[in-house]
């Protein structure tokens, strides 16, 4: 396996909790990190080896191959076009972008300059993701019913911790409980499926706002029905990804979630597996590292990422209008 150099821009919590700590356990290495705060890519810098900046234009002139962004959700148009335009593949944390042309725009420069683009959808890498793909292949549950997905969690909703304020900002986070997961529900559904809603809408709580503590995004792929749940206010939840077919359901109870703890698939309410090691992050970047060498993996690419951004987007209209919104 080739080495691969990566680039950090912005080293918050994910990063430093998740996604460097999966590069470095892949075999890969994290070469230079760029914060806003100096002090913070020094002190991740000495863990990492890593050279630290905190001038963007400084930072591309470093010594790596691609660059794994996780910047606040509006500065994510901004930072991986500079990084395509310096000729970097890019690993882009979801959502995408906040706007359908941003997203667009990315699709286009990357394919233009023949690098890649993927989103952080760790959920594909779920190791029950294969089982549930194979048993729809198969034809284990028939025809597709009906798909849906939860994602929630309870957490304060209003940060205190200065860095993480943007999430507080409706220009700046685009949503609430919908960018914070319910963005990977949504692609998983579309990825579990192999299709994409041909029209979607919205209920979002509270009324008419831009952050939202709990939403249901309804989607209507043409042939069967979707559903997606996300919330920061349930304090226990079903996290669980649910595929109801003609003949069989298939469900995987606690899926959803940064780690692989206590899943439970079932075929027709009886157990087939159960489900707790395994490293969705590390298996994210070994296939994002695979998918800049040319092969074909799982990892979300820039038109996944465009489609969840184009529902997301829909689905608020759709909220706010009170109608069904085509895409």
């Amino acid at each position: 396996m080739q080495l691969m150099k990566f680039g950090i821009i912005s080293a918050g919590k994910h990063a430093r909790n998740k996604v460097m700590p999966a590069i470095v356990k892949a075999g890969h290495e994290v070469s230079a990190i760029y914060s806003r705060d100096i002090q913070n890519a020094k002190d991740i810098g000495l863990k990492y080896l890593s050279k630290p900046y905190d001038d963007l234009e400084t930072f591309f002139a470093g010594d790596f191959e691609s660059v794994y962004i996780s910047s606040p959700n509006f500065l994510h148009f901004e930072h991986a076009m500079k990084s395509l335009s310096r000729g970097k593949h890019v690993l882009l944390e979801k959502p995408m972008t906040l706007k359908n042309s941003d997203a667009e725009e990315l699709v286009r420069t990357a394919n233009r300059k023949n690098l890649n683009l993927s989103v952080g959808f760790h959920m594909r890498f779920h190791p029950a993701m294969k089982i549930v793909k194979e048993i729809i292949r198969k034809g284990d549950v028939g025809k597709i019913v009906f798909v849906m997905g939860s994602w929630a969690w309870q957490s304060p909703m209003i940060h205190e911790d200065p860095r993480s304020k943007w999430w507080d900002d409706d220009e700046k986070v685009g949503g609430g409980s919908v960018m914070g997961s319910g963005v990977h529900v949504i692609d998983t559904l579309n990825y579990t499926t192999n299709s994409l809603p041909k029209r979607v809408t919205s209920s979002r709580f509270p009324k008419k706002k831009v952050i939202d503590i709990t939403e249901t995004v309804h989607m209507d792929y043409g042939k069967f029905a979707g559903f997606s749940l996300s919330s920061r206010d349930i304090r226990t939840p079903d996290n669980s990804l649910k595929i109801f077919g003609a003949e069989g359901t298939v469900v995987v109870n606690n899926f959803f979630g940064t780690d692989v703890k206590g899943s439970v698939l079932e075929l027709n309410g009886k157990k087939v597996k159960s489900f707790d090691s395994g490293n969705m992050y590390e298996d994210e970047i070994r296939a994002f590292v695979a998918a800049t060498r040319g092969e074909k993996t799982e990892i979300a690419d820039g038109n996944d990422g465009l489609a969840v951004v184009k529902t997301v987007n829909a689905a608020f209209e759709g909220d706010y209008i009170g109608k069904w919104v085509e895409l």
